[in-house]
């Protein structure tokens, strides 16, 4: 009867947990072959949210932005540089490639007609203004007298 074989990778990251997270993000890529989550910062000001979304390397065509009730999405592609076969020959592999979507839900309405991005040095910079809270404004409503 043969001993089964240890999973030497396996057990060499449990005394190393720098190999383990490593390990564990390519199963977790591995899950989603093809995506990508690019980084994502939220600023709100009294008037409005700056979102800014690291797109390194993508393209403005590629690119998608849109806003449906108070969720912004950003989606688009990154698609890898065309090198020779002949040259490939990687040894270390970090940089992220194909598709990606970032939603980010905001907590009040914005006007979106008033909505701006600008894609800046690989940053996009989406400004979002804040439609003015009606809700607590006391309004008066006029009464007329009733004809008979």
């Amino acid at each position: 009867m043969a001993k089964p074989r240890k999973n030497l990778t396996h057990q060499a990251s449990l005394n190393n947990p720098a190999q383990l997270l490593m390990e564990a993000e390519a199963f977790l890529d591995s899950l989603t072959l093809g995506t990508w989550l690019p980084n994502v910062d939220l600023c709100e000001a009294n008037e409005l949210y700056t979102i800014r979304v690291e797109l390194p390397g993508v393209d403005l065509e590629d690119i998608s932005l849109t806003i449906q009730d108070s969720v912004v999405r950003v989606s688009g592609v990154k698609r890898e540089p065309n090198i020779s076969q002949k040259l490939l020959c990687y040894y270390c592999l970090e940089r992220r490639y194909g598709k990606f979507l970032r939603e980010i839900n905001l907590e009040s309405v914005v006007d979106a007609r008033r909505a701006t991005g600008q894609l800046d040095n690989g940053v996009l910079i989406v400004e979002l203004p804040k439609l003015v809270d009606r809700r607590g404004r006391v309004l008066e409503i006029p009464i007329v007298r009733k004809k008979r």
